[in-house]
């Protein structure tokens, strides 16, 4: 059985086309909407993966060939 929808912050169940119909989908409200926004810049949730030397370089040189590629096209 499919688990029903329910917002994030207080947990009310969500109708089954609410991502469809609802401007605030994920959330039920403006309200909620707004409190995991404001939770998200008080630093209360935070994305933590290890950092690895390796990946980050190799991210960055990615970078930096994106770059110089978009500045060598002609406008």
């Amino acid at each position: 059985m499919i688990r029903p929808t329910t917002c994030p912050i207080c947990h009310k169940t969500l109708p089954p086309d609410a991502a469809k119909r609802s401007r605030f989908f994920p959330f039920c409200s403006e309200r909620c909407r707004q409190i995991d926004f404001f939770r998200w810049t008080d630093g209360k949730y935070a994305i933590v993966e290890p950092l690895d030397p390796e990946r980050i370089s190799d991210e960055g040189s990615q970078i930096e060939k994106s770059d110089s590629a978009a500045s060598d096209r002609p406008s």
